[in-house]
C-alpha cells in the first residue's frame, strides 16, 4: 500500500496542540503536531437556507409554530433637531451620562432616528460623523434635552438584548475520523458569564470550556459584545462562522424551531453551508464545513454543526498532491442547553 503523508507527523519545529480555540471557537485536533507559527484563516462564507433536519431532526420547520408579531420599522423620514443654543450637544455610546461620548454634533445639525429609551430621554440616532471605535455601527444617542424632537409616538423604543446578568451554557459533542487519532471521541461544556463592568455599551463575556474526563485541556476566552445591538467584535474574523457566538440583533429571519431541554422552544435563524480554511504549515491545510443557528431575537448561537478535513499540498515520496484527502476528519456539534437571556420563545401552532 503506498504510503500516505501524515497530518499527524511532525515537520520541523512542532507544537503539540489537542485543542485549539480561535477566539472561543472549538476547532479540536486529535493530537495533532502543529508548526509553531500562528494560523492565518482565510474565510469564506456561502450563506443559505438549510433545511429543518440540517442538525439530525434537532430543528423544526418553523412554519408549525406561531412568531411574535414584528415591530413596525421606522419610517426614514423620522428625524431630531439639535436644539442647544450655540453649544455643542454630547453624542454618547448608550442612553446615559455613563455611556461614553462617541460625537459632537452642532446646533440645526439633523439627525435620523433609530429608536428611544424606554423613559424618553433619550434618542438612538444615525449617523455620527467622526464617532470613535466604541460606536455601534454609526449610530449614537442624544439626550431629549437637547433636540427638538418630532412625534415620539411614531418612534420604537428600544430593547436592551444583554446584560450583566447574563449566563449561558452550550453541550458539545466532538468525533475524529482518524485512525491516528489517539482520543476517538469526547463531550464538553462551554459555559459564558460578564466577566466585569460593561464599558460603554461592551459587555466583557468570558467563556469556559471543560472537556469531560479531562480529554483536552480546558480552556477560556472572552468576547466584547454590545449590550443593545447583540453583536460580538471579531475584527477580522467578522465573517467566520467558527467565531459566530453574538450576532445580535438582525441576523436573519427565522427559519427554523429548536427545543431546550426545559421544554422552551425557539425561533432560529439558520444558515450554510458555511466554510473556513487555516492553513497549518507543512503543506496541509483543515478545511472546515458548517452549518449554524442563532436565536433570532438577540442573534446568539444556539446550534454549531461542522465536519474538519485536512488536506496536503506539495510533494510525499516523490508524488505531487494539491489539496489531497485521505480520509482524517473531525466532526463536532455543539447546542445551547440553558440561558438567562430572553430568546425568542414560540408556541406551537
Amino acid at each position: 500500500m503506498k504510503a500516505q503523508p501524515d497530518p499527524m507527523r511532525p515537520y520541523a519545529k512542532w507544537l503539540s496542540v489537542v485543542l485549539l480555540l480561535l477566539g472561543g471557537s472549538l476547532l479540536a485536533a486529535c493530537t495533532i503536531q502543529l508548526p509553531v507559527t500562528p494560523a492565518t484563516p482565510a474565510p469564506t462564507r456561502a450563506p443559505s437556507k438549510p433545511p429543518p433536519d440540517t442538525f439530525g431532526g434537532l430543528v423544526q420547520s418553523i412554519d408549525d409554530y406561531t412568531l411574535p408579531i414584528p415591530v413596525p420599522t421606522l419610517e426614514p423620514d423620522t428625524t431630531v433637531v439639535i436644539n442647544t443654543g450655540g453649544s455643542r450637544a454630547n453624542v454618547r455610546s448608550g442612553p446615559g451620562l455613563d455611556f461614553s461620548i462617541i460625537g459632537k454634533a452642532v446646533p440645526g445639525e439633523v439627525f435620523a432616528v433609530r429608536s428611544r429609551s424606554v423613559d424618553n430621554q433619550w434618542w438612538e440616532v444615525c449617523c455620527i460623523p467622526g464617532a470613535t471605535a466604541d460606536a455601534a455601527e454609526t449610530n449614537g444617542w442624544l439626550a431629549n434635552s437637547v433636540v427638538r424632537p418630532g412625534n415620539e409616538d411614531e418612534v420604537p423604543v428600544t430593547e436592551q438584548l444583554l446584560d450583566q446578568t447574563l449566563t449561558a451554557q452550550w453541550e458539545v459533542d466532538w468525533q475524529c475520523g482518524s485512525e491516528r487519532c489517539e482520543v476517538k471521541e469526547c463531550s464538553a461544556e462551554v459555559n459564558a458569564s460578564v466577566s466585569r463592568a460593561p464599558e460603554a455599551q461592551l459587555l466583557a463575556i468570558e467563556h469556559q470550556v471543560t472537556w469531560a474526563d479531562t480529554c483536552f485541556a480546558t480552556d477560556e476566552w472572552v468576547f466584547d459584545v454590545n449590550q443593545f445591538s447583540g453583536q460580538e467584535r471579531t475584527g477580522e474574523y467578522e465573517n467566520n462562522f467558527l467565531y459566530g457566538y453574538w450576532l445580535g440583533r438582525g441576523a436573519g429571519e427565522a427559519n427554523g424551531a429548536y427545543t431546550l431541554e426545559d421544554g422552551q422552544t425557539v425561533a432560529v435563524t439558520c444558515s450554510g453551508p458555511h466554510t473556513v480554511e487555516i492553513e497549518e504549515g507543512g503543506g496541509w491545510t483543515t478545511a472546515y464545513e458548517g452549518n449554524t443557528c442563532h436565536d433570532a431575537r438577540t442573534g446568539m448561537l444556539v446550534l454549531l454543526s461542522y465536519n474538519k478535513r485536512w488536506l496536503f499540498t506539495g510533494e510525499f515520496e516523490g508524488e505531487t498532491y494539491e489539496r489531497a484527502y485521505f480520509g482524517d476528519n473531525e466532526t463536532l456539534n455543539q447546542r445551547l442547553v440553558d440561558t438567562t437571556v430572553e430568546l425568542e420563545f414560540v408556541e406551537e401552532r
